[in-house]
């Protein structure tokens, strides 16, 4: 059996694969991969070889092999569905979006340089607003007229929502609405390669309600795997 770890900058997950998933699980990265790492490890004690992705899987120094994300990400994707032209994923720090054909990578453009295409908007904005990420989630799905939300800084929209605030628009269309921004966000980073569908939508961001109603809204029809956030430490269990 192999045992598939993606290191992600805010949480670390584990697969461990014979053909089919027997086991799963997620740990906070929260800043100490090395421990994360150790800690999924040590879950797993039937495991044959190790596969490590990630931004942290040159730490795991006991790995078979070691692969990109990118690479684990196509192969994840195209194992739960072949039929599938692009990979949206909205992690924590950064996010995807990568062209395939025939399960194979054709090419691919990241944002992991600035916040707004990020999970960690979407965390800051509910912070900003008293709310967890789930209600954030399922407020935004309430919404059928999100506020248009124009700033693509975290400190920049936090001032833009308080504006919407004291104008008392609803909490709701004010959630939908930095959903639909950070959307509009991977939308342009996208059509630098070329959003097609079919369109799988994977990360721990396809967890977020708000953000796949915002999705299937501004991008169309998306496939939302089981366990999204698993894309990746799946993709590195079948690479060997």
């Amino acid at each position: 059996m192999i045992l598939g770890i993606d290191i992600g900058a805010s949480y670390t997950k584990a697969v461990l694969f014979s053909g089919k998933i027997e086991k799963k699980l997620v740990i906070k990265t929260a800043f100490k991969p090395r421990q994360a790492i150790e800690q999924a490890k040590a879950q797993f004690s039937e495991y044959d070889k190790i596969v490590a992705t990630g931004f942290g899987r040159e730490l795991v120094t006991d790995a078979d092999k070691i692969i990109t994300e990118i690479t684990a990400f196509g192969r994840g994707a195209s194992f739960i569905d072949s039929s599938v032209r692009t990979i949206i994923d909205i992690g924590g720090q950064d996010s995807k979006i990568i062209k395939v054909n025939n399960g194979k990578v054709d090419r691919f453009v990241m944002n992991d340089r600035c916040a707004a295409g990020t999970g960690n908007f979407i965390e800051k904005i509910a912070q900003a607003m008293s709310l967890t990420l789930e209600e954030f989630g399922n407020l935004a799905v309430k919404s059928d007229r999100p506020e248009i939300i124009d700033s693509l800084c975290v400190v920049m929209a936090e001032s833009e929502i308080l504006s919407l605030v004291g104008q008392g628009k609803r909490s709701e269309d004010i959630a939908a609405g930095v959903c639909d921004s950070l959307i509009r966000r991977i939308d342009g980073i996208g059509s630098q390669i070329g959003i097609e569908e079919p369109i799988l939508f994977c990360g721990g961001g396809a967890l977020n309600p708000g953000l796949v109603k915002s999705m299937r809204r501004i991008l169309g029809e998306v496939i939302i795997p089981q366990d999204p956030q698993f894309i990746g430490a799946l993709g590195a269990a079948l690479s060997l």
